[in-house]
Protein backbone atom coordinates (compact mmCIF):
# COMPACT_ATOMS: atom_id res chain seq x y z
CA UNK A 1 0.00 0.00 0.00
CA UNK A 2 1.15 3.22 -1.12
CA UNK A 3 1.98 5.53 2.10
CA UNK A 4 0.57 9.38 1.24
CA UNK A 5 1.64 12.41 3.61
CA UNK A 6 -1.20 13.44 6.95
CA UNK A 7 -4.09 15.69 6.10
CA UNK A 8 -6.22 15.96 3.26
CA UNK A 9 -5.70 17.36 -0.39
CA UNK A 10 -9.22 19.96 -1.74
CA UNK A 11 -9.50 19.60 -4.83
CA UNK A 12 -11.87 22.42 -6.71
CA UNK A 13 -12.27 23.21 -10.09
CA UNK A 14 -12.78 27.43 -10.66
CA UNK A 15 -14.78 28.51 -14.07
CA UNK A 16 -15.38 32.03 -13.88
CA UNK A 17 -17.24 33.67 -11.29
CA UNK A 18 -14.12 33.57 -9.22
CA UNK A 19 -16.13 35.09 -5.84
CA UNK A 20 -16.76 31.67 -5.33
CA UNK A 21 -13.47 30.29 -5.30
CA UNK A 22 -12.31 33.17 -2.97
CA UNK A 23 -15.41 31.91 -0.46
CA UNK A 24 -14.83 28.21 -0.76
CA UNK A 25 -11.10 28.81 0.17
CA UNK A 26 -11.79 30.99 2.41
CA UNK A 27 -13.93 28.88 4.30
CA UNK A 28 -11.33 25.58 4.07
CA UNK A 29 -8.68 27.78 6.12
CA UNK A 30 -11.28 28.74 8.46
CA UNK A 31 -13.04 25.53 9.30
CA UNK A 32 -9.73 22.98 8.60
CA UNK A 33 -7.27 25.46 10.39
CA UNK A 34 -6.04 22.72 12.38
CA UNK A 35 -5.65 19.99 10.08
CA UNK A 36 -3.14 19.69 7.73
CA UNK A 37 -3.79 20.12 4.42
CA UNK A 38 -3.42 21.73 0.71
CA UNK A 39 -5.67 23.18 -1.77
CA UNK A 40 -5.43 22.50 -5.34
CA UNK A 41 -7.47 25.17 -7.07
CA UNK A 42 -7.71 23.83 -11.18
CA UNK A 43 -9.04 26.50 -13.19
CA UNK A 44 -11.30 26.65 -16.41
CA UNK A 45 -10.67 28.87 -18.83
CA UNK A 46 -12.21 30.95 -22.16
CA UNK A 47 -9.03 33.21 -22.20
CA UNK A 48 -5.49 33.34 -20.26
CA UNK A 49 -6.46 36.67 -18.51
CA UNK A 50 -8.40 33.62 -16.35
CA UNK A 51 -5.43 32.49 -14.85
CA UNK A 52 -3.66 35.32 -13.93
CA UNK A 53 -6.51 36.53 -11.75
CA UNK A 54 -6.95 33.28 -9.87
CA UNK A 55 -3.06 33.05 -9.62
CA UNK A 56 -3.00 36.91 -8.08
CA UNK A 57 -5.93 35.75 -5.70
CA UNK A 58 -4.11 33.04 -4.06
CA UNK A 59 -0.33 34.66 -4.16
CA UNK A 60 0.16 35.33 -0.73
CA UNK A 61 -1.67 32.11 1.07
CA UNK A 62 1.55 29.31 0.94
CA UNK A 63 -0.92 25.83 1.40
CA UNK A 64 -3.11 27.35 -2.01
CA UNK A 65 -1.89 25.68 -5.60
CA UNK A 66 -3.36 27.09 -8.55
CA UNK A 67 -2.98 24.95 -11.53
CA UNK A 68 -4.56 25.24 -15.14
CA UNK A 69 -7.31 23.47 -16.06
CA UNK A 70 -9.16 22.99 -19.86
CA UNK A 71 -9.95 25.55 -22.23
CA UNK A 72 -14.06 25.68 -22.30
CA UNK A 73 -13.75 28.53 -25.24
CA UNK A 74 -14.99 26.61 -27.88
CA UNK A 75 -18.40 25.14 -26.25
CA UNK A 76 -19.13 27.95 -24.02
CA UNK A 77 -21.98 30.19 -24.37
CA UNK A 78 -21.84 33.49 -22.20
CA UNK A 79 -25.91 35.81 -22.46
CA UNK A 80 -25.98 39.32 -21.77
CA UNK A 81 -26.49 38.85 -18.14
CA UNK A 82 -23.39 36.83 -17.53
CA UNK A 83 -25.08 33.09 -17.34
CA UNK A 84 -22.56 30.52 -18.37
CA UNK A 85 -23.91 27.68 -20.53
CA UNK A 86 -22.30 24.58 -21.90
CA UNK A 87 -23.09 23.16 -25.33
CA UNK A 88 -23.59 19.11 -26.16
CA UNK A 89 -20.36 18.01 -27.25
CA UNK A 90 -16.94 18.46 -26.22
CA UNK A 91 -14.07 20.04 -27.65
CA UNK A 92 -11.08 21.06 -25.31
CA UNK A 93 -7.67 21.12 -26.94
CA UNK A 94 -5.73 18.06 -26.12
CA UNK A 95 -8.92 15.68 -24.61
CA UNK A 96 -11.34 13.53 -26.35
CA UNK A 97 -13.10 15.63 -28.74
CA UNK A 98 -16.86 15.64 -28.91
CA UNK A 99 -17.81 13.40 -26.30
CA UNK A 100 -21.72 13.50 -24.74
CA UNK A 101 -22.58 9.73 -24.06
CA UNK A 102 -21.85 8.12 -21.00
CA UNK A 103 -19.83 4.69 -21.85
CA UNK A 104 -21.57 2.67 -18.95
CA UNK A 105 -25.14 3.62 -19.05
CA UNK A 106 -25.59 6.07 -22.13
CA UNK A 107 -26.19 9.07 -19.77
CA UNK A 108 -26.13 12.38 -22.15
CA UNK A 109 -24.08 15.03 -20.53
CA UNK A 110 -23.03 18.69 -21.49
CA UNK A 111 -19.42 19.58 -21.95
CA UNK A 112 -18.90 21.50 -18.90
CA UNK A 113 -19.39 18.28 -16.52
CA UNK A 114 -16.66 16.69 -18.50
CA UNK A 115 -14.47 19.39 -18.27
CA UNK A 116 -15.05 19.24 -14.77
CA UNK A 117 -14.04 15.80 -14.66
CA UNK A 118 -11.17 16.21 -16.70
CA UNK A 119 -10.15 19.06 -14.20
CA UNK A 120 -10.76 17.52 -11.54
CA UNK A 121 -8.26 14.47 -12.39
CA UNK A 122 -5.95 17.20 -12.58
CA UNK A 123 -6.22 18.26 -8.86
CA UNK A 124 -5.93 14.89 -7.70
CA UNK A 125 -3.24 13.47 -9.53
CA UNK A 126 -1.39 16.14 -7.91
CA UNK A 127 -1.76 15.48 -4.96
CA UNK A 128 -0.45 13.54 -2.09
CA UNK A 129 -2.17 13.34 1.14
CA UNK A 130 -4.13 10.40 2.68
CA UNK A 131 -7.32 11.91 2.10
CA UNK A 132 -9.01 13.73 -1.06
CA UNK A 133 -11.79 16.33 -0.76
CA UNK A 134 -13.77 17.44 -4.14
CA UNK A 135 -15.69 20.34 -3.34
CA UNK A 136 -17.40 22.82 -6.24
CA UNK A 137 -16.18 25.97 -5.84
CA UNK A 138 -19.96 27.56 -5.05
CA UNK A 139 -19.87 25.60 -1.53
CA UNK A 140 -18.28 26.77 1.82
CA UNK A 141 -18.01 24.47 4.87
CA UNK A 142 -19.86 25.80 7.82
CA UNK A 143 -18.06 24.68 10.68
CA UNK A 144 -15.07 23.05 12.16
CA UNK A 145 -16.91 20.28 13.05
CA UNK A 146 -16.65 19.47 8.78
CA UNK A 147 -13.07 17.91 10.39
CA UNK A 148 -15.07 14.84 12.04
CA UNK A 149 -15.23 13.41 8.32
CA UNK A 150 -11.97 12.40 9.02
CA UNK A 151 -13.47 10.24 11.82
CA UNK A 152 -15.51 8.20 8.84
CA UNK A 153 -14.80 4.11 9.20
CA UNK A 154 -13.50 4.38 5.61
CA UNK A 155 -12.82 0.80 5.79
CA UNK A 156 -16.41 0.20 5.76
CA UNK A 157 -17.58 3.38 4.31
CA UNK A 158 -16.05 4.15 1.14
CA UNK A 159 -16.37 7.56 0.26
CA UNK A 160 -18.98 10.24 1.66
CA UNK A 161 -21.07 12.52 -0.65
CA UNK A 162 -23.12 15.55 0.34
CA UNK A 163 -26.90 13.93 -1.66
CA UNK A 164 -28.16 11.42 -3.02
CA UNK A 165 -30.12 11.87 -6.32
CA UNK A 166 -32.89 8.99 -6.61
CA UNK A 167 -33.06 7.23 -10.35
CA UNK A 168 -36.12 9.25 -12.18
CA UNK A 169 -33.80 12.26 -11.90
CA UNK A 170 -32.14 10.66 -14.76
CA UNK A 171 -34.32 10.34 -17.64
CA UNK A 172 -32.03 7.95 -19.62
CA UNK A 173 -32.07 5.34 -16.94
CA UNK A 174 -35.88 5.19 -17.18
CA UNK A 175 -36.09 4.13 -13.67
CA UNK A 176 -38.31 5.63 -10.45
CA UNK A 177 -36.12 3.18 -7.80
CA UNK A 178 -34.73 5.20 -5.26
CA UNK A 179 -31.58 3.44 -5.41
CA UNK A 180 -31.27 3.62 -8.84
CA UNK A 181 -29.97 6.65 -8.41
CA UNK A 182 -26.86 8.54 -7.80
CA UNK A 183 -24.23 10.10 -4.89
CA UNK A 184 -23.59 13.30 -6.07
CA UNK A 185 -19.94 15.04 -5.32
CA UNK A 186 -20.56 18.70 -4.55
CA UNK A 187 -18.93 17.21 -1.76
CA UNK A 188 -16.71 13.69 -2.05
CA UNK A 189 -14.75 12.86 0.57
CA UNK A 190 -12.48 9.81 0.65
CA UNK A 191 -8.87 8.16 1.44
CA UNK A 192 -6.61 8.48 -1.36
CA UNK A 193 -6.84 4.56 -1.65
CA UNK A 194 -9.76 4.39 -3.02
CA UNK A 195 -8.61 6.37 -6.12
CA UNK A 196 -5.65 4.03 -5.91
CA UNK A 197 -8.23 0.40 -6.00
CA UNK A 198 -9.58 2.58 -9.10
CA UNK A 199 -6.38 2.81 -10.66
CA UNK A 200 -5.67 -0.55 -10.60
CA UNK A 201 -8.89 -1.97 -12.24
CA UNK A 202 -7.62 -0.61 -15.43
CA UNK A 203 -11.26 0.92 -16.59
CA UNK A 204 -10.10 3.02 -18.98
CA UNK A 205 -7.32 0.52 -20.62
CA UNK A 206 -10.32 -1.65 -20.94
CA UNK A 207 -12.66 1.00 -22.23
CA UNK A 208 -15.34 1.38 -19.63
CA UNK A 209 -14.61 4.74 -18.56
CA UNK A 210 -13.44 7.37 -20.54
CA UNK A 211 -10.66 9.16 -18.55
CA UNK A 212 -9.81 7.75 -14.87
CA UNK A 213 -10.36 8.37 -12.07
CA UNK A 214 -13.20 11.25 -12.68
CA UNK A 215 -15.44 10.81 -15.90
CA UNK A 216 -19.14 11.14 -16.75
CA UNK A 217 -19.69 7.88 -17.67
CA UNK A 218 -22.07 6.83 -14.92
CA UNK A 219 -25.13 9.17 -14.57
CA UNK A 220 -23.43 12.89 -13.86
CA UNK A 221 -19.78 13.74 -13.18
CA UNK A 222 -17.93 11.66 -10.59
CA UNK A 223 -21.19 8.93 -10.77
CA UNK A 224 -18.28 6.41 -11.49
CA UNK A 225 -16.62 6.90 -7.72
CA UNK A 226 -20.36 5.37 -6.74
CA UNK A 227 -20.13 2.94 -9.61
CA UNK A 228 -16.91 1.52 -8.01
CA UNK A 229 -18.26 0.66 -4.80
CA UNK A 230 -21.32 -0.72 -6.18
CA UNK A 231 -19.54 -3.23 -8.58
CA UNK A 232 -17.74 -4.40 -5.39
CA UNK A 233 -20.61 -4.12 -3.24
CA UNK A 234 -19.09 -1.45 -0.80
CA UNK A 235 -20.96 0.81 1.31
CA UNK A 236 -20.69 4.93 1.37
CA UNK A 237 -21.98 7.58 3.40
CA UNK A 238 -24.57 10.26 2.26
CA UNK A 239 -25.14 12.95 4.34
CA UNK A 240 -28.40 14.60 5.82
CA UNK A 241 -29.46 17.19 3.20
CA UNK A 242 -32.00 19.42 2.62
CA UNK A 243 -32.33 19.67 -1.36
CA UNK A 244 -35.40 19.80 -2.74
CA UNK A 245 -37.15 19.10 -6.19
CA UNK A 246 -39.86 17.64 -7.91
CA UNK A 247 -38.21 13.83 -7.85
CA UNK A 248 -38.09 13.86 -3.83
CA UNK A 249 -40.52 14.75 -0.82
CA UNK A 250 -40.15 18.07 0.87
CA UNK A 251 -38.45 17.15 4.17
CA UNK A 252 -38.31 21.21 5.15
CA UNK A 253 -34.95 21.22 6.19
CA UNK A 254 -34.14 23.90 3.69
CA UNK A 255 -35.82 26.51 6.56
CA UNK A 256 -33.18 25.36 8.58
CA UNK A 257 -30.31 27.21 6.14
CA UNK A 258 -27.89 29.10 8.22
CA UNK A 259 -27.28 31.60 5.13
CA UNK A 260 -31.15 32.42 4.68
CA UNK A 261 -30.50 31.12 0.79
CA UNK A 262 -33.49 29.11 0.36
CA UNK A 263 -34.17 28.98 -3.22
CA UNK A 264 -34.42 25.73 -4.82
CA UNK A 265 -30.91 25.18 -5.81
CA UNK A 266 -29.36 25.87 -2.73
CA UNK A 267 -28.58 22.67 -0.04
CA UNK A 268 -27.65 22.21 3.15
CA UNK A 269 -25.76 19.45 4.35
CA UNK A 270 -25.09 18.28 8.08
CA UNK A 271 -22.67 15.89 9.82
CA UNK A 272 -24.49 14.14 13.38
CA UNK A 273 -27.05 17.24 12.88
CA UNK A 274 -24.49 19.83 12.28
CA UNK A 275 -24.66 21.88 9.37
CA UNK A 276 -21.29 21.94 7.60
CA UNK A 277 -21.74 22.63 4.17
CA UNK A 278 -23.23 24.73 1.99
CA UNK A 279 -23.51 24.66 -1.61
CA UNK A 280 -25.41 27.78 -3.55
CA UNK A 281 -25.99 25.41 -6.94
CA UNK A 282 -26.54 26.53 -10.60
CA UNK A 283 -23.27 28.38 -10.29
CA UNK A 284 -22.91 29.10 -13.76
CA UNK A 285 -26.35 31.09 -14.50
CA UNK A 286 -26.26 32.80 -10.89
CA UNK A 287 -25.76 36.70 -11.73
CA UNK A 288 -26.29 40.27 -10.37
CA UNK A 289 -28.40 39.90 -7.38
CA UNK A 290 -28.50 36.43 -6.62
CA UNK A 291 -24.46 36.48 -6.70
CA UNK A 292 -24.36 39.69 -4.61
CA UNK A 293 -26.31 37.95 -2.15
CA UNK A 294 -24.31 35.11 -2.04
CA UNK A 295 -21.33 37.30 -1.41
CA UNK A 296 -22.51 39.22 1.17
CA UNK A 297 -24.35 36.62 3.59
CA UNK A 298 -21.15 34.34 2.78
CA UNK A 299 -18.60 37.22 3.98
CA UNK A 300 -20.81 38.26 7.19
CA UNK A 301 -20.97 34.38 8.03
CA UNK A 302 -17.63 33.67 7.74
CA UNK A 303 -16.48 36.67 9.54
CA UNK A 304 -18.86 36.20 12.66
CA UNK A 305 -18.99 32.45 12.79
Amino acid sequence: MKQYKPGVDFVLVSYGKFDYVRLCVASIEKYWQGIEHTIYVIVNYSNENEIEIVINLFKDTNNVVVMRGIDQSRTTNINTHGAITQEIGTDAPGHPKGISIGKVDGCRIAAGSWYGAWATNIGIEQGDRQYVCVIDHDTIFLDSYATKLLENDFSQYKFISNRWCPGNVFCHIESDKWEDGMARPMLMFSERSYYDEMADQQYVENNIWTSSPWNCDYRDMGGTMQWHADQNEYEYNILKNSYRDQFRPDTGLWKEHVLNIVDGAAEQAWLDDIPIFFHHGRSGRRRGSTMFDWITKVEKYLTNN
